[in-house]
């Protein structure tokens, strides 16, 4: 059975007890958060994978990242070092449940936390990344094609707020989120503008005129599906 995704290894250890309930109950968690983790929306805590690991009796590393023997003698005190080996290796950036527009522009929705994406603490140190600056949210639309495609993942550094040439950025405009190529246009201001040349592109002035109008941030990584 392929496990590569992580709600098929929750899916294959709910599986296991007798019925959902009693999943939930044993990890300590109500039956909405495991259907949660079952369909991909959200993910568990730290706290939670440790649970489902002991309630399971099965390998952290193999519940984290799909690797590894499924199963394992593990002491107590051998789990929580490989639990902390894994968050010393890996940073574990915040997912929400947001859709960012690459088209015509998306309302943000909730911004609860539904998930969080693995990323190596070396990967983001050689990009310059701080993990406390990056969050991770949903790209809605065609306009960005073929950089971003719909229902793709990305990756946005909330303390790059100063558009740039070429760059993308995701920018509150009138209250919608959208992700768009910058260009600056000396004296008028930034062109927002699609990959998609379909769309054309629109200038906007970030001198205070407009309270709506705001940077979120830098995208800084796309996750694709192939």
């Amino acid at each position: 059975m392929n496990f590569e995704l992580f709600s098929d290894r929750i899916s294959h250890l709910v599986d296991s007890f007798k019925n959902t309930s009693a999943f939930a109950r044993e990890v300590g968690v109500s039956e909405s958060v495991v259907r949660r983790w079952r369909d991909g929306t959200s993910e568990p805590s730290r706290k939670n994978l440790e649970a489902i690991a002991k309630a399971s009796g099965v390998n952290i590393e193999w519940l984290v990242l799909g690797t590894g023997s499924m199963t394992g003698a593990e002491a107590p005190q051998a789990a929580q070092d490989e639990a902390e080996s894994i968050h010393d290796e890996y940073a574990f950036i915040p997912g929400y449940n947001i859709q960012v527009s690459a088209g015509h522009g998306t309302l943000a929705g909730s911004e609860e936390v539904s998930r969080k994406l693995a990323f190596r603490r070396k990967w983001l140190k050689f990009k310059g990344l701080n993990e406390k600056d990056l969050v991770v949210v949903f790209a809605k639309g065609d306009s960005m094609e073929p950089t971003i495609s719909d229902n793709n993942t990305i990756m946005v550094d909330t303390s790059d707020k100063s558009p740039q040439d070429g760059r993308m950025y995701v920018i509150r405009v009138d209250g919608h989120l959208v992700v768009k190529r910058t260009s600056l246009v000396p004296g008028q201001g930034v062109l927002l503008i699609s990959d998609n040349k379909d769309y054309p592109p629109h200038l906007v002035k970030f001198d205070g005129s407009n309270p709506d109008l705001e940077v979120v941030g830098r995208v800084v990584w796309v996750g694709k599906d192939y």
